[in-house]
């Protein structure tokens, strides 16, 4: 084992939670960024019915305003990349082939990345078995997420995933009162089930946030459903490198809930540095209801409205939202 690793012993989401109190203790630039968001400001807003809450978190203005275009890539170091983490970085080997390691700069705590050993692009079709099995192997514990290359995702040049809480996001506690509500037959539905059996297939209901749910037990049948989706977005709205999306995924009563996000833009119209853009580049963790404003002034001016607009620039179109309902359900 190499020195980066901790020795592990017991369930998965101990080894992690281990590692992340000895890291917020031995790391300074870790204990930074947490007191960073000890410190954060909040405010909630409700956007078309759904629960949005802002947080002025200044550690995040490197990620929000990360130049993620090739050239910008190819000048920087990775800082993924295991030769290229800092010194006092430790991490729980995932596998021979993945490090889940801290995040310096938590929206969460704790926060993980789980990032590959070896340098490789960021691509959903890559990172979606490990994605899925981690979810499982953390017990439900943890929800485990993936920003598209033009996403959200700070370094689109090297394969890398998320984890947070389960229920960390306003969304995520959304959609679980949602599937209560249905159980319990009481009327809060707002997910239109396109497909039962195997795999659940639902998409979200007219006036909400562009989502679409897939819930099993079979992981090679979600799989193939999801590859349905992707296959049916991109025929929507072609992108390179991939079909745009964030994704998450938890695993609860022996059955992946997977939800994600279509996309149609990177960034919204409003994006800059300037004071009167806003520097919010919106990843899963935005669309799921945590809005990170690095900046003091944007984090004062925004409201529900500025929200919406931002939410709804970069998802997909009712237009296309409601094209892709037709798709899925035939």
């Amino acid at each position: 084992m190499d020195d980066r690793c901790l020795p592990t012993d017991g369930p998965l989401a101990d080894q992690i939670e281990v590692l992340w109190r000895r890291q917020c203790e031995q790391w300074p630039m870790l204990k930074e960024g947490l007191a960073h968001l000890k410190q954060a400001d909040t405010r909630a807003f409700d956007v078309a019915g759904s629960r949005v809450k802002a947080q002025c978190n200044p550690s995040r203005v490197l990620s929000a305003s990360a130049k993620v275009d090739a050239a910008s890539l190819a000048q920087r170091p990775c800082f993924l990349c295991e030769a290229n983490l800092p010194i006092e970085q430790r991490a729980v080997a995932y596998g021979s082939d993945w490090l889940i390691l801290c995040n310096p700069m938590p929206i969460f705590d704790p926060h993980f990345v789980i990032a590959t050993r070896d340098h490789q692009p960021q691509r959903l079709q890559a990172g979606l078995p490990t994605l899925l099995e981690l979810a499982r192997d953390l017990g439900g514990r943890y929800s485990v997420f993936y920003n598209g290359p033009m996403c959200g995702a700070s370094a689109p040049d090297h394969l890398h995933l998320q984890a947070a809480p389960t229920g960390a996001t306003p969304f995520e506690n959304e959609l679980a009162a949602s599937l209560c509500a249905e159980h319990r037959n009481n009327g809060q539905r707002w997910i239109e089930w396109l497909q039962n059996g195997p795999v659940q297939l639902g998409i979200s209901g007219p006036g909400r946030r562009a989502t679409v749910v897939l819930i099993s037990a079979d992981i090679a049948m979600l799989t193939e459903t999801l590859e349905r989706v992707l296959a049916a977005m991109d025929s929507i709205h072609p992108a390179e490198p991939e079909p745009m999306v964030n994704l998450f995924a938890t695993f609860l009563d022996q059955r992946w809930l997977v939800w994600f996000y279509p996309r149609r833009m990177h960034r919204p119209s409003c994006y800059g540095r300037d004071d009167d853009a806003y520097l919010i580049s919106p990843g899963a963790v935005d669309l799921a209801g945590v809005l990170i404003t690095p900046r003091q002034r944007d984090f004062e001016r925004i409201d529900a409205k500025d929200v919406d607009t931002i939410l709804g620039e970069v998802l997909f179109s009712k237009g296309q939202l409601a094209e892709l309902r037709s798709r899925l359900a035939t």
